[in-house]
């Protein structure tokens, strides 16, 4: 029997370890890659050509439910959600029969999703499953549209922010972050009470971040003007901002400009 073509796209570490180790166990499963990120996700999909993925729901740079809208319909694979969603989310995976794990998930949840995964691509019968991913992922679209009291269409709401850390979702209120520090594919938020590390690039949360508090200052650093104390000189003709909390930082030359908005 020919093997089922399988990848993991999901950014903890701990979840595609104990993904890759129950898939191992099965005799007619093949592994053919991992993914960290809704972005690598979608390139292994095109070159690896799995049949089943097992997708995280919420990743940062792009989420998989962003990931599959992207993924025109003759694209996508068979999809098992590994996911920490609100109920309404799993309400709507339950409505449209699309199979879900909820971490953590037991040995015997997982066997039970892959054994309808098989089925379904055993017996070719893809063409169900497709239309029902495409009325999730509008049911889900439809779930997130501005309620009567919300922003009018096309605005943003920037008082919260949701962000995945620890592998834990996080609801933060914009106005307890100080400063954010970018490290490579990590940025820091610098909260009122505490640090929290979280697997996502400076510029993706900068567009997350409401403009009219936030600034970059530096091409590491984000600052809340909220929490700034006094703008100070410093060594070779530079500017750096002291926050309330007396955390010293500079003003990289190229965001200079930052300083006519303190007039």
């Amino acid at each position: 029997m020919e093997k089922i073509r399988v990848l993991i796209v999901d950014d903890e570490r701990p979840a595609r370890r104990a993904l890759r180790t129950l898939l191992e166990n099965e005799s007619d499963i093949e592994i053919v890659g991992e993914a960290t990120d809704g972005e690598r996700g979608m390139e292994a999909i095109r070159k690896l050509r799995p049949q089943l993925v097992f997708l995280d729901v919420q990743m940062p740079i792009l989420t998989g439910l962003e990931m599959l809208n992207k993924l025109p319909a003759g694209e996508r694979p068979e999809i098992i959600f590994v996911t920490a969603y609100d109920e309404f989310a799993l309400r709507a995976f339950e409505l449209q029969a699309v199979d879900y794990l909820v971490k953590p998930y037991s040995d015997q949840r997982f066997h039970m999703a892959l054994d309808r995964a098989k089925r379904r691509i055993r017996a070719g019968t893809f063409g169900a499953t497709e239309q029902a991913l495409r009325e999730l992922l509008d049911k889900l679209q439809g779930a997130a549209a501005p309620a009567p009291q919300a922003p009018a269409p096309g605005a943003v709401d920037f008082s919260r922010l949701v962000v995945k850390a620890d592998g834990q979702l996080h609801f933060l209120n914009q106005a307890d972050i100080r400063w954010v520090e970018g490290q490579g594919d990590f940025v820091k938020l610098h909260l009122k009470d505490r640090g929290l590390m979280v697997r996502m690039t400076l510029t993706k949360i900068e567009e997350m971040l409401d403009p009219e508090i936030f600034v970059r200052i530096h091409k590491s650093t984000i600052v809340n003007l909220n929490c700034v104390r006094r703008v100070m000189p410093m060594l070779a003709r530079s500017h750096g901002m002291e926050l309330d909390d007396g955390t010293a930082l500079p003003i990289g030359p190229s965001y200079r400009g930052v300083l006519d908005r303190l007039k």
